[in-house]
């Protein structure tokens, strides 16, 4: 079944030449053409909303505020001609994933498109469940102490966000007046666990910074 983008834009021309390039990629669309029906169209069963901000009866910011009250996942990208700073701040700052000024290169939104959808998507081969203290690669259960799982539930829980080894200890040990090698010695352990299961590099270090869990 095909992943299905909502389009919410009020210049036809440009739905036209949407519809037609995602298609041409393999997306299913919806159009709204007005804010109104966007929001009466909306559920968390799309991929990726396109969204213009100068949409009749109800404008692109009120929409996105709805949108995330019902979804913080559902990836938003902003359509727009206007190039304020301020916009794209507002935007942002309401929970937009992405902002795309008119006119646009088609190559690029759609790689966007395919980024924020990619990246939105919960991993398939590892769950986490903090209640339980529990972590599975592949169906196989990670068999951590405490103190790894905490790390590693940390981590997930930030993902694409690089954590410093003080964040981590801050987050984990609370005051804690120790070596923050401590840090790495149980990154060392949680990757030598993972590596029992899999070769993928769940947890990847960046140099100077700390460490971080990326979506694949």
């Amino acid at each position: 079944m095909s992943e299905k983008i909502l389009i919410c834009e009020d210049e036809e021309n440009i739905v036209s030449f949407l519809k037609a390039e995602l298609e041409y990629e393999g997306f299913a669309t919806d159009v709204a053409y007005d804010g109104e029906e966007a929001m009466q169209k909306f559920d968390t069963e799309y991929a990726l909303v396109l969204l213009d901000i100068m949409l009749p009866k109800k404008n692109g910011l009120e929409c996105l505020r709805e949108i995330r009250k019902i979804s913080e996942t559902v990836p938003v990208l902003i359509l727009t001609a206007r190039k304020e700073v301020y916009d794209k701040v507002a935007f942002l700052s309401a929970g937009a994933d992405d902002y795309v000024t008119k006119p646009f290169d088609t190559m690029e939104l759609v790689a966007r498109i395919k980024r924020h959808i990619k990246r939105s998507r919960p991993s398939e081969n590892f769950i986490i469940n903090a209640e339980a203290y529990s972590a599975k690669i592949n169906g196989k259960e990670l068999h951590l102490t405490k103190t790894e799982f905490e790390i590693l539930n940390f981590l997930h829980s930030n993902t694409d966000k690089v954590k410093t080894r003080d964040e981590i200890i801050n987050a984990v040990f609370g005051d804690f007046y120790g070596e923050s090698n401590i840090v790495d010695a149980n990154i060392k352990n949680i990757r030598a666990k993972i590596a029992q299961i899999t070769d993928a590099h769940l947890i990847e270090t960046v140099r100077g910074k700390g460490y971080v869990i990326r979506h694949v």
